[in-house]
């Protein structure tokens, strides 16, 4: 029993730095944006992750990679 609080707190913080390590990355987390609408948003229409995912690439990205070669 007493090692089960141990592992529920490393998952909670391998959680929290996965999260941590996409926003580094640019990457978006759904799970964050999950927790914010529920926080801020309260009974909001919330995407669906795809969605998410899809809104994401196009304020990343617009319409297409832009290169210059």
């Amino acid at each position: 029993m007493r090692n089960s609080g141990r592992l529920d707190g490393w998952t909670a913080g391998l959680g929290t730095l996965l999260s941590l390590l996409k926003r580094v990355c640019g990457m978006p987390d759904y799970q964050g944006y999950l927790v914010h609408m529920r926080e801020k948003h309260g009974g909001g229409a919330v995407l669906s992750e795809r969605e998410y995912f899809e809104q994401h690439m196009q304020v990343r990205y617009g319409s297409g990679v832009s290169r210059c070669c």
